[in-house]
């Protein structure tokens, strides 16, 4: 059973605070949590917190331990993490990414089961036929999908996504999330993923947090967050918010507020 939690998560770039005292809920394990928020609302530079990659105040836990405690091959033997920009165009084929990747983290695993693993996660994302492509050759929205199985392949207690479905269509975006969900069901732990597509995170998020100028506005069950009146104040549009025959909210922007209208 994993439990991941994050108190008082404040960066700075410079003398510019980009998040302030950012606590998140306590996630346990089949857990999702959904980060919402506008362009530079600071979805990405938390995420980097939570990774590590970027230094912060706060504490951040996996079953109550710290990074520090752990060490670093620990915590990221634990965690991982997909980030926004995916691998980048290269000679370099999918599968040699894959394996030298695994080899790098010194995976405990014989090359056989290696080969199935990388097999099966190749398969589940459509990229099989494009294994021995060289990266340079597949589209934004299959190199992302390369980063997506990098992240798998580690099979980590804790995922992190950063805006994993931006360059893919509506098929592959839910392809990806039902992947994740099938993944907790099978073996447990937590995600955290940063989205932008509001009825996607009402879907497949069990918890949302809504960020504006790096600051928490809501957090909780996407019923609770998804109203009209917290996406007035950060997203600045007018909507109606249903719900469907499963209880979860169903957003539908109206138009855009004005300039000085009351959100």
């Amino acid at each position: 059973m994993t439990v991941f939690g994050a108190t008082g998560i404040t960066a700075k770039y410079g003398q510019v605070t980009v998040l302030d005292q950012v606590d998140l809920p306590i996630l346990n394990d089949n857990e999702v949590l959904g980060l919402l928020g506008p362009n530079a609302s600071g979805k990405s530079t938390l995420m980097r917190c939570l990774s590590g990659e970027k230094s912060t105040t706060g504490h951040i836990t996996i079953d109550g331990r710290t990074r520090a405690d752990m060490g670093h091959d620990g915590w990221h033997h634990r965690l991982a993490s997909m980030p926004q920009s995916p691998p980048n165009p290269s000679a370099l084929l999918p599968t040699e990414l894959m394996w030298s990747t695994a080899r790098a983290l010194d995976l405990d695993v014989s090359d056989r089961e290696l080969a199935d693993q990388i097999e099966g996660i190749f398969a589940r994302l459509g990229l099989s036929e494009f294994a021995l492509s060289p990266l340079h050759t597949l589209s934004g929205g299959k190199r992302q999908l390369v980063g997506l199985a990098l992240a798998l392949m580690r099979d980590p207690d804790v995922l992190l996504l950063d805006e994993p479905t931006s360059a893919l269509d509506l098929h592959w975006r839910m392809v990806v999330l039902d992947l994740v969900r099938e993944r907790l069901s099978d073996r447990g732990g937590v995600v955290v993923a940063a989205l932008h597509d509001l009825d996607l995170a009402a879907r497949y998020c069990d918890q949302i947090v809504l960020l504006h100028g790096g600051k928490i506005i809501a957090s909780g069950g996407p019923q609770h967050v998804l109203t009209p009146a917290n996406l007035a104040r950060v997203y600045r549009v007018e909507t109606r918010v249903t719900l469907d025959c499963d209880g979860r909210p169903l957003v539908q922007v109206i138009r855009p507020l004005r300039d000085g209208e009351a959100a």
